[in-house]
Order: structure tokens, then sequence, then C-alpha cells
């Protein structure tokens, strides 16, 4: 596809893609995984230069933030679902579709230390409910930096051949892994400010 190093995931290749994605994310390579919501552009980084490459192919301003996906951990699970105790739908997508977004003094000490050098006043966090990308985000200090994999201002295509066609620069990903279909909806987010919470982009489930 386009020059770019595609690789099929089934569970005959799932060890050799965790071991290559973790190898070219932690060289400072950008590719495009499978997640539980949409395919994503990843990369393991936390300077500018490096937030602004993804935003470069979704074409999008460089400055705008990106949030990261994290690895499974009991505290922060638990840290997470105290911050939505005013929406209790929102729990059940902890670990799941919901990003929460706050400042460094509501996450406290939860967080990789790596986060708190992100270049924003307010981080967004997601734990993604989805197994194999959990391996690669183990191998890679239990976190990385992801953004939907589309351009801006257009829905996230449910096959890796349309994200590549959609996708101008993708030639700068260096490793692309097919899953299949993926979804097509980006997850829930939802901003917590002074304590309050405020949805930002909704999930039916937050209504229940």
């Amino acid at each position: 596809m386009g020059g770019i190093n595609v690789l099929k995931l089934d569970e005959t290749t799932r060890s050799e893609i965790v071991a290559q994605t973790a190898e070219l994310l932690l060289a400072g390579g950008i590719v495009i995984f499978p997640t539980d919501t949409v395919y994503g552009l990843m990369i393991h980084g936390t300077d500018v230069e490096q937030l602004a490459r993804l935003n470069a192919l979704k074409g999008r301003p460089s400055d705008r933030p990106i949030a990261a996906l994290v690895a499974t951990d009991a505290p922060l699970v638990q840290h997470m679902r105290e911050l939505m105790i005013s929406l209790p739908g929102a729990k059940k997508l902890i670990p799941g579709a919901l990003t929460i977004v706050a400042d460094r003094a509501t996450w406290g000490n939860a967080l990789p230390e790596p986060l708190t050098h992100l270049p924003y006043s307010r981080i967004g966090v997601r734990i993604p409910d989805h197994a194999v990308l959990q391996e690669v985000l183990a191998r890679c200090g239990g976190w990385l930096m992801a953004t939907s994999a589309n351009l801006e201002g257009h829905p996230t295509p449910p096959s890796l051949k349309e994200v590549i066609a959609q996708l101008s620069g993708a030639s700068s990903v260096g490793l692309a892994v097919d899953s299949g279909k993926c979804g097509t909806e980006p997850s829930a987010v939802v901003e917590v400010i002074g304590g309050q919470t405020r949805i930002t982009r909704p999930h039916p489930i937050l209504d229940t």
C-alpha cells in the first residue's frame, strides 16, 4: 500500500507484530495501528516536533493537543473512575472508548512520568480495551501518543487501505498494521474542569 510496510495481524503474526511495532515506536517512528475504536496514528514521544508530525499527517495545526493511550493500571483505572463520579455510564468505558482531559493537578501522580513533560496545560488520557495494543503499550513503557488516522474534518475509514488512501502524507509512516475492519467512531471525550465534568464528544453509554 503506497510503499508503506503493512503487516496483517492475526494469531500467527501477533507476537512478531507486537515486537516490530514497539521497536519502531521506541526508535521514533510513526505507526498506524488498530484500537478498540478506530485505526490510530501513534508515536512514542512527548516533544513538540514529534507531536507536530502527527498533526501534519492529519492536516491540522501543529500545536493541536494529542491524547495519550496508557496501559491498563489498577490505580489509574480507579483514579479515572473517581473523576467520572458524576457520570456513572462513563465508568463502563474505563478501560474503553473514553478519553478524559484534565490538568496536571487533577491527574496528580496517576500518569506515567514522561507524560508530565507534554507541552500541554491539559492532558487527554485513554486506556484502550484492546489486548494486542496493550501488549505494545507494555513494551513502550506503558504509554503512547495517538490520534485517529484520518484527515482533519473527515471520518476515520474502517479499513486500513482506506486510511492510507486518505492520508496523503502517509509515506512518513514506518509501519501499518492491518486487523481488518475497525470501528469508525472515535472515543467519547469528557473534560474535567474545576472538579466538574463536561462531555465534549458524546457516546451512548455516557447517558446510561
